[in-house]
């Protein structure tokens, strides 16, 4: 298993995964939880104008798959 870092931006971090198909998969998993919960925060503003949830659904949906604590982290990443 390799990486290489590609660039660094203020917010974007892109990597190449080379090798490991399951690192692969979990950081496109990752990628995806991420984007899901930025699209329906942005649409929960849209229609409430308020910021306070906790979308268990989208946990319940990637826990399996990327573990618990790695998504509950990511959904706190994301509330900041």
């Amino acid at each position: 298993m390799k990486f290489r870092k590609v660039s660094e931006v203020r917010r974007t971090n892109t990597f190449i995964l080379e090798g490991c198909p399951a690192l692969h998969e979990l950081a496109d998993n990752c990628a995806r939880l991420y984007n899901e919960l930025n699209f329906e925060r942005r649409h929960a503003y849209m229609r409430c104008r308020r910021f306070e949830w906790y979308p268990k659904h989208l946990c319940e949906k990637y826990a399996p798959l990327i573990g618990s604590a790695t998504a509950q982290q990511i959904i706190n990443k994301n509330n900041e």
